[in-house]
């Protein structure tokens, strides 16, 4: 569980697990391509750690100049795709804490401006039933992933969005 909650909430293997999932199916050279910027011992390790915790799963092989290559996919989708309730809360209390920390240290930086950094905080209270609710959040995984493939202007920003599902209760009408 522990490792889990490291991979979910490092940032290079946040990288990695958002590229298998745009992509679908990557290999260690799609992924060293798609992101120049990680060092190919760092990608190796990431992967192996993903696998070890199930976060990731080899769902076929590719020959390569006589070496085999391996395609990974994901396997985990959901945060909390746990054996227990107990340890389902313990991640999802886990990766709030690390959001109010990441939180913590931008108000205490002395450089914080919310209208220039542009922080928002929304919650949208929808009825939705499970078919409909996984077509929104693909909807939305095609529009962040159509941003996070831009290439990054001079100008940009590294920003961090979080999509949260939670319970929201009785609907009374």
């Amino acid at each position: 569980m522990e490792k889990l909650l490291k991979i979910l909430t490092d940032p290079v293997s946040n990288s990695i697990l958002q590229m298998i999932r745009m992509k679908g199916k990557m290999t260690i050279s799609d992924i060293l391509s798609e992101n120049s910027q990680i060092p190919r011992a760092t990608v190796y390790r990431k992967i192996e750690k993903m696998l070890e915790v199930g976060a990731i799963e080899i769902v076929d092989f590719h020959k390569v100049r006589g070496q085999t290559e391996n395609v990974y996919a994901i396997k985990q989708m959901y945060i909390a795709n746990t054996e227990t309730d107990e340890e389902s809360l313990k991640v999802v209390t886990i990766s709030i804490m690390q959001i109010l920390d990441q939180y913590t240290q931008y108000f205490q930086s002395g450089n914080a401006d919310v209208n220039r950094d542009k922080l928002f905080l929304l919650n949208y209270a929808i009825s939705l039933s499970d078919k409909d609710f996984s077509a929104m959040m693909n909807d939305i995984f095609k529009i962040a992933d159509k941003y996070r493939k831009k290439k990054p202007s001079p100008d940009a920003k590294m920003r961090s969005l979080y999509l949260l599902s939670a319970p929201g209760g009785e609907i009374n009408e």
